[in-house]
């Protein structure tokens, strides 16, 4: 089956806000835990997801100087999400690395970490990359 998402997270916390956090108060929390995305929760439901690029794009991107915009406001709504004990290979055919950079990571319904693209080892980015080749390859002929 291959590694799993949950040995790749180990005991990592999840960093997260509310949907009424303001994107300067997100940006710093960014800053604070070295993270270029929070989990937005609304008591133990996840919402969305805020990455650096909600708020460059559509917070800063957008007109907003003084940070006083709301992470609902930003966010993705209902992001895709993957269960602790998926495969690495699920986690990039749901597009992590070109569609999403972070998915976050759920256990029996419960939010319990995001992942990152950069949290993917580099040989298995690689192989991946080299069997969706061969098969655009094999579909062509």
């Amino acid at each position: 089956m291959g590694t799993t998402i949950r040995e790749i997270l180990g005991n990592r916390p999840v960093r997260a806000v509310t949907p009424e956090t303001t994107m300067q108060e997100a940006a710093r929390m960014m800053a604070e835990h070295g993270v270029g995305a929070l989990a937005v929760v609304e008591g133990d439901r996840l919402v969305g997801i805020l990455s650096e690029r909600d708020i460059v794009f559509r917070g800063v991107g957008a007109g907003e100087e003084k940070g006083q915009t709301l992470v609902s406001e930003i966010m993705t709504a209902a992001p895709v999400t993957v269960d602790i004990e998926d495969p690495i290979s699920d986690a990039l055919a749901m597009k992590l690395g070109n569609a999403f950079r972070h998915l976050p990571v759920m256990e029996e319904g419960r939010l319990v970490g995001l992942l990152s693209y950069r949290d993917i080892p580099t040989e298995y980015v690689i192989l991946y990359e080299r069997f969706r080749e061969m098969s655009g390859a094999n579909s062509d002929k």
